[in-house]
């Protein structure tokens, strides 16, 4: 017996904007922004003290390691990409003529 398909539900700009940061309700583009430039970093620093503990013996298991270098690469690369996107669309609006 085949099973329903059930509808997704669309992500809208207020479900995303009800994430919370620390506990409280973000309420600007910034905020969320912020958030994510936090959260890149914070992968950034846990990659980079992984890596210290691997070299100093703390650390025996190097997929963990792996993984978490990958992960930060990940997030740099998007965040990277969306800022060169968000130059570019910038740079477009400029160019219109008035």
């Amino acid at each position: 017996m085949v099973n329903q398909i059930t509808p997704v539900n669309p992500v809208t700009l207020d479900s995303t904007l009800e994430a919370t940061q620390n506990g409280s309700k973000i309420d600007t583009f910034s905020d969320f922004l912020k958030e994510a430039f936090n959260k890149v970093n914070d992968l950034q620093l846990t990659a980079m003290k992984n890596d210290q503990k691997l070299v100093t013996g703390e650390i025996d298991d190097i997929n963990q390691v792996m993984i978490d270098a990958a992960k930060a690469d990940i997030a740099l690369q998007l965040t990277i990409q969306i800022k060169n996107k968000v130059l570019e669309a910038y740079q477009e609006i400029m160019r219109m003529p008035l």
